[in-house]
C-alpha cells in the first residue's frame, strides 16, 4: 500500500509498464552479471582482461557508428507512434540502419586489419591484436540491434526492447562459450561476433512484427507523401548534437580503461573491467525505468504537458532511489565477495568497485535528465554538457591513472560520471524548471 500511495499520481498503465521493464532488466543485469563472471573464471585474470578491455572498445566503436541515431530513432519513433504513423516510423529506421550500416562496416574493416598496430602502439600489448581482430565484425551487430532496440522503445514494446538491447547477446554468448569450447580471448571475442550478429537479426525480427502487428505493411510507404517520412537534414539536425553526447558519454565510462589499458598489465585491466560492469548494474533501475518514460517524456513535451512532465520526471528519481539504494550498499559492505565470484585474484580489486558503485549512484539519483533532455528538443544543451564531462574524464584518467593505477581510473570515472549527471541537471532545471534532485518537495 506505501508503493501504491508513493507512486499513486502514475498512470495504473505506467506503474505495469515500470514493474515489466524492471523485471525484464533486472533479468538483463543478471545475465550480464553470469556472463561476466562464466568469463572470468573460464579464461582467468589475464586472458579475461584482454577481453574486457577489446569489448570496450568495440563498445565505444559501435556507439561512434551509431552517430547519435540512438535517441534521434527513440524520438522520432515515439512522436510517430503517438500519432499511429508507421510509415514515418519505418522510414525513421530505414535511414538509421543505412547510416549505422554504412559506418558500422568502415569501423569494423578498420580495426580488423589495424587490429596489430591499435594493441602494439596504443595499449602496448601485442597479445591484443588477435582479440581485436576476432571482435571486430561484433561492432556491426552491436551496432545494430542496438538500433532496433530504440525503435522497439519507442513503439513502447518494453520486453522486446530490453530483450534486444541486453538479453539477446548474452543468451548466445552463453550458448556459444559452452558450445564452442572456448578457452581463450580470441575464441570468446569470436564468440561474441556471432552473438553479436544473432542478436541483430534477433532485434530486426522483433522491429518487423511489432509494426506489422500494428497494420502497417511496406507496401505503404509508396502510397505516402512526404510527411509520413522524416528527411535526411531532420535527421542529421536531431542526430549530431546527439552524436557528440554519444561520443562524450562513452568517454566518460570507457576512458578510465582505456588509459588503465595502456598503464597496468592485463590482470589489472580485468580486475578494474569486472569491478564497472558491476558497478553499472546499479543503473539497470534507471535504464528499465528510461524504457518506459522516454518515449513519454517526448510525447508529453510535444503535447504541451509540462506539469504532467514534471511529475512523471520527479516520480520516476523517488522510485530509481528507493530500487537501487540497497543494491549500492550491498555492494560498498560487501565488494570482496562480490569481486571474488569472477576468480582467483579479482578480490584485489574490490576497493575499486566501492569507487565506481558511488559515481553510477549518482548517475541513477539524478533522474532520467539526459532523455528529457534529448527528448524535448534540447539536444545542444545535452551536448554542451557532455563536451565539459568528456574532456574532464579523458583528463582526469590521464592524470591519475600513472600516479595511483587502476585506482586512479575508477576514481576518474566516478568523477566524470557524477559531473556530468550534475551538469544535466542544471540544464534540465534551467530548460524546463524541473529539479530532479529536489525529489520530495511538491511543485
Amino acid at each position: 500500500m506505501a508503493i501504491l500511495s508513493l507512486y499513486g499520481s502514475l498512470q495504473r498503465s505506467l506503474v505495469v509498464n515500470i514493474g515489466i521493464s524492471f523485471f525484464v532488466r533486472a533479468l538483463s543485469a543478471i545475465a550480464l552479471f553470469l556472463v561476466s563472471i562464466f568469463l572470468g573464471r573460464l579464461l582467468g585474470a589475464f586472458e579475461s582482461g584482454y577481453y574486457f578491455l577489446a569489448f570496450s572498445v568495440i563498445t565505444f566503436l559501435a556507439g561512434m557508428c551509431r552517430m547519435g541515431l540512438d535517441n534521434s530513432v527513440l524520438r522520432f519513433v515515439s512522436a510517430a507512434s503517438s500519432d499511429k504513423d508507421w510509415s514515418l516510423a519505418q522510414s525513421v529506421m530505414v535511414k538509421g540502419l543505412v547510416l549505422t550500416g554504412l559506418s558500422s562496416i568502415f569501423v569494423a574493416l578498420t580495426l580488423y586489419f589495424g587490429s596489430d598496430y591499435f594493441a602494439r602502439v596504443v595499449f602496448s600489448k601485442p597479445q591484443l591484436g588477435g582479440v581485436f581482430s576476432a571482435m571486430a565484425p561484433g561492432i556491426i551487430g552491436l551496432a545494430f540491434f542496438t538500433l532496433f532496440a530504440m525503435g522497439l522503445q519507442g513503439l513502447h514494446k518494453i520486453v522486446a526492447s530490453i530483450m534486444t538491447l541486453n538479453i539477446f547477446s548474452n543468451a548466445f554468448l552463453i550458448c556459444l562459450l559452452f558450445g564452442l569450447g572456448v578457452s581463450s580471448a580470441i575464441d570468446a571475442a569470436n564468440a561474441y561476433s556471432i552473438a553479436a550478429a544473432l542478436a541483430a537479426v534477433s532485434g530486426g525480427y522483433l522491429w518487423v512484427v511489432a509494426l506489422r502487428r500494428r497494420g502497417f505493411m511496406p507496401t505503404e510507404n509508396r502510397d505516402k507523401n512526404d510527411t509520413s517520412r522524416v528527411s535526411w537534414t531532420k535527421l542529421f539536425h536531431s542526430c549530431m548534437p546527439l552524436w557528440v553526447v554519444l561520443m562524450m558519454g562513452q568517454l566518460v565510462q570507457w576512458s578510465g580503461q582505456f588509459v588503465a589499458g595502456a598503464y597496468v598489465d592485463s590482470g589489472i585491466v580485468a580486475q578494474l573491467a569486472v569491478a564497472q560492469r558491476t558497478a553499472m548494474l546499479t543503473s539497470f533501475v534507471l535504464m528499465a525505468v528510461n524504457l518506459v518514460v522516454a518515449p513519454r517524456f517526448a510525447a508529453m513535451y510535444k503535447q504541451g504537458q509540462m506539469k504532467e512532465l514534471h511529475e512523471l520526471a520527479v516520480t520516476s528519481v523517488r522510485l530509481m532511489v528507493l530500487s537501487a539504494l540497497p543494491v549500492v550498499l550491498f555492494m560498498v559492505v560487501f565488494p570482496e565477495f562480490l569481486m571474488s565470484l569472477f576468480g582467483e585474484g579479482f578480490s584485489k580489486g574490490a576497493h575499486l568497485l566501492q569507487i565506481l558503485v558511488v559515481g553510477q549512484f549518482v548517475n541513477v539519483a539524478t533522474g532520467s535528465v539526459g532523455y528529457l533532455l534529448s527528448m524535448s528538443g534540447h539536444e545542444k544543451d545535452l551536448r554542451n554538457t557532455v563536451l565539459i564531462s568528456g574532456p574532464v574524464a579523458i583528463g582526469l584518467a590521464l592524470t591519475l591513472t600513472p600516479v595511483w593505477g587502476a585506482t586512479g581510473s575508477a576514481v576518474a570515472t566516478a568523477l566524470a560520471v557524477a559531473t556530468q549527471n550534475l551538469l544535466a541537471v542544471w540544464q534540465v532545471k534551467r530548460r524546463l524548471g524541473i529539479n530532479t534532485l529536489a525529489v520530495w518537495r511538491t511543485r
